[in-house]
């Protein structure tokens, strides 16, 4: 089990100097950011497919014990049917074997849905047919109606979990079911007492599963230890 911690994406020029030194240039902040931090989220695979040259190289710029979360393509989480017809299956396809490029530096893949994608059973079974024999998958909905216990249930049988997006500065009293736990900490700014109570959280949750934690990456001074990148290489000191 292991608790992997890091903030959405690297190639953040304002992260100087107080996350990057000056003398590091951008082509070399991802293995910096390797060197700091245990995980990133990629939101690059959102927006567009990624080639196998890129894939490999961030794989292999990142040391062994480091984890990639990957955003499914917003082609597969933002198009009209949950479930890929039959166009889209083999884009879904193509969009796993990319991301399988990573190798074991592959944590998980998150599956992020639009505010519009409302409760629907029978295409959460259906996803999660698809989903069940691929990588390790969170579901992230920004709909309340998928707020319930037998959503939770039905993904963590299939081998994923629901992706917890913290908005408020509060701490969670657990994670939700699953092999793995996903929270994307999305405040601006946490108290002393929520960061260690986060700190507490995630080092307990991962003494059982992996454990995934992405802080804020934009609007927040890099140099704030409560927020952002700053908060996420505390909780990686202090883990």
């Amino acid at each position: 089990m292991g608790l992997f911690i890091g903030t959405s994406g690297w190639a953040y020029k304002e992260w100087k100097p107080d996350f990057y030194p000056q003398d590091v240039p951008q082509r070399a902040f991802l293995e910096y950011y390797g060197s700091q931090l245990s995980a990133c989220e990629i939101n690059a695979t959102f927006r567009r497919m990624q080639s196998p040259e890129t894939i490999v190289k961030w794989r292999d710029t990142v040391p062994d014990g480091f984890r990639f979360s990957t955003k499914a393509h917003q082609g597969l989480t933002h198009s009209r049917q949950m479930v890929p017809d039959e166009d889209k299956r083999s884009f879904f396809d193509a969009f796993l074997t990319s991301v399988k490029g990573l190798g074991d530096k592959l944590g998980v893949v998150l599956w992020q849905y639009p505010p519009y994608r409302k409760r629907d059973d029978e295409a959460l079974s259906g996803l999660l047919g698809l989903l069940k024999d691929g990588p390790r998958f969170a579901l992230e909905f920004r709909d309340d109606s998928w707020n319930h216990p037998e959503v939770y249930a039905s993904i963590a049988e299939a081998g994923g979990t629901v992706c917890v997006s913290e908005t408020k500065g509060e701490v969670l009293d657990e994670f939700p079911p699953g092999p793995i736990a996903y929270v994307r900490l999305r405040s601006e700014r946490y108290t002393d007492a929520a960061r260690q109570g986060w700190l507490e959280l995630l080092k307990e949750t991962s003494l059982t599963r992996d454990t995934f934690a992405f802080t804020k990456h934009e609007g927040i001074p890099a140099g704030d230890p409560l927020g952002g990148i700053g908060m996420a290489r505390w909780l990686v000191e202090n883990s």
